[in-house]
């Protein structure tokens, strides 16, 4: 954990995006910080409107979803562009569409257009999800620099789930061969991720997914459709 205060202040913001409603004992504890610095920290964060107090605890503050609005509006975002397709997607499939991006050693949901039948994907807008569990972690780690998933963690989150360097890096291979990541139950049992890298300059900027139960999604009918989005995406960028 940094020791500078800007480290102190993400590293208490990430603990609460992480548990959305955390008591003040246990946020210093997620935090790796002293009782009374974390205090300290959190009055602040308070005053300043980044957290807020709930009956379940405190919470993510009004005032980051201002700045995240104005850090969009600032020029035609990648999120301004992929909306749209999104509901395409989940209109033609019927289930889950998403747009994620790489953020170190997580894969966050920046969009998510959910479906309204059963099974759910276990997945929300600013999660932070492993990335070599997920179709669009795979394919942002198999187009992007080879060392990213070098060091990467490998817990199993289902009894599928990668956990062999080896094995993750033959699959990152013949990711990049057809084009696209599949997750076949290695995130949620039972349900089936495709996913295709949007990229810009070359560079891997964020991933679509479609995601439905593993007898319910065509691969190949939803790998078309994506890596179709994802060049128009990237069109529309350019």
């Amino acid at each position: 954990m940094s020791h500078t205060m800007i480290g102190r202040v993400l590293a208490l913001l990430d603990a609460v995006a992480g548990a959305g409603a955390i008591g003040r004992r246990d946020l210093a504890r997620a935090a790796g910080l002293p009782q009374a610095t974390a205090n300290r920290i959190v009055a602040t964060l308070l005053e300043q409107r980044l957290l807020a107090e709930s009956p379940a605890g405190l919470r993510l503050g009004l005032r980051l979803f201002e700045l995240g609005t104005l850090a969009g509006e600032s020029g035609v975002s990648l999120l301004d562009v992929a909306r749209p397709y999104l509901v395409d997607l989940h209109g033609a499939f019927g289930w889950t569409a998403q747009l994620a991006a790489l953020d170190g050693d997580a894969v966050i949901y920046l969009l998510k257009v959910d479906s309204h039948r059963r099974p759910r994907l276990d997945t929300r807008i600013a999660g932070r999800f492993p990335p070599h569990c997920t179709g669009a972690g795979k394919a942002l780690l198999a187009f992007g620099p080879p060392e990213a998933a070098e060091h990467l963690p490998l817990p199993a989150r289902t009894p599928a789930t990668i956990t062999d360097r080896a094995r993750l890096a033959a699959d990152l291979r013949a990711t990049r061969r057809r084009g696209y990541a599949v997750d076949r139950g290695e995130f949620q049992p039972g349900m089936l991720g495709v996913a295709a890298p949007v990229r810009v300059a070359g560079r891997p900027l964020a991933a679509v997914t479609l995601a439905g139960p593993e007898d319910s999604l065509d691969v190949p009918r939803a790998a078309h459709a994506l890596l179709v989005v994802a060049r128009m995406i990237e069109s529309r960028l350019r």
